[in-house]
């Protein structure tokens, strides 16, 4: 949704960086593959797996305004939740990368995190109305 936002260069960082974000629990679930394909084939990202030789402050530098570093920290939050929970060595992942790009604002962070836990909650609240018998 906001991933629009970002120029064609950002959006590449983003992806390598969901790329890593998916595997900083040694699990990429089929529900972060899924997310990062839908990624991929929305903005004509080349879908690559293999991210080892990438440096993430490479990355990180790409985004250069502060909507650029919330819209970054919110989507590595959303694939990490795909799976079904944000495990704390996904949450510590994100709070480095967060201080890597000079955001060291525990509320900011707190707010993203809820920002994106309601979206999910929200997905899921519709999923089971839409799953009403009457």
């Amino acid at each position: 949704m906001f991933i629009d936002r970002l120029n064609e260069e950002q959006r590449q960082a983003l992806f390598d960086l969901a790329v890593m974000m998916a595997a900083a629990d040694n699990d990429v679930s089929e529900e972060e593959i899924e997310y990062l394909q839908e990624l991929s084939q929305k903005y004509g990202i080349v879908f690559d797996l293999n991210k080892s030789l990438l440096k993430m402050s490479e990355l990180l530098v790409k985004m250069d305004s502060n909507e650029a570093k919330i819209i970054t920290l919110q989507e590595l939050m959303r694939i990490s939740y795909k799976d079904g929970h944000f495990s704390p060595d996904e949450r510590d992942k994100v709070f480095v990368i967060a201080q890597k790009m000079g955001v060291n604002d525990p509320a900011l962070l707190l707010a993203v995190e809820k920002w994106v836990r309601q979206g999910f909650d929200w997905l899921y609240e519709g999923e089971q109305l839409l799953d009403y018998k009457f």
